[in-house]
């Protein structure tokens, strides 16, 4: 790819052009306007030759960038440009508002991310029902909430941040642990967040 013709994208900063990422077996590759998917194609069927590996075409999917007009264009007419040849169908093009999952996170254009949480949201209740069958003491509900609740939400928040609406629920999930589903909460969440010496739990 860094030998090819493929331009990606030059960034302030960077000293080389972002032209892919990769991560494990998944790969974002990054064309500018004045690359052709079908270049791109190329390069591929060449690794996959010298790797005895099988490109699956059915996994693509493709995130227009740019000004709105041209992601339009493109959903519309299935070429990045006038010269370049058609998206192959089973290619899936996302439209404004649909993301797309790149290692656990949902990207895109116009996209309110509240559906990429509700997964991580169903993985801690989850989680947490499990813990609840072990009946744990109060320490041991400090350590877990914030080891389930804080380590299944933290990737997500660091790579798009966490909506107010989302960080409201998941405090109450906290709280609903901690208390054992009380009705009242004994003791709110900025008192808990203190050190123990200041009456929290830290």
């Amino acid at each position: 790819l860094r030998r090819s013709q493929i331009r990606g994208y030059s960034i302030p900063g960077l000293a080389e052009k972002l032209i892919a990422t990769l991560y494990a077996d998944d790969t974002t590759v990054y064309l500018s306007e004045h690359d052709r998917y079908g270049d791109l194609l190329l390069i591929l069927d060449s690794w996959c030759r010298a790797a005895g590996a099988r490109f699956n075409i059915r996994k693509t999917e493709i995130i227009p960038l740019g000004i709105e007009s041209f992601r339009a264009t493109l959903i519309q007419t299935r070429r990045m440009s006038a010269q370049d040849d058609p998206l192959p169908n089973q290619v899936r093009i996302a439209r404004d508002g649909e993301g797309t999952r790149i290692l656990g996170t949902w990207p895109g254009n116009k996209v309110v991310n509240i559906n990429a949480w509700s997964v991580v949201e169903e993985k801690i209740q989850e989680r947490l029902a499990c813990w609840e069958r072990l009946h744990p003491s109060i320490l041991g509900r400090s350590i877990i909430s914030q080891a389930i609740i804080g380590g299944c939400s933290q990737y997500l928040t660091a790579a798009q941040g966490m909506p107010a609406a989302v960080e409201r629920r998941l405090e109450k999930l906290t709280l609903d642990f901690y208390w054992q589903d009380a009705k009242r909460h004994p003791i709110n969440m900025d008192t808990l967040r203190m050190r123990p010496e200041d009456g929290g739990m830290n």
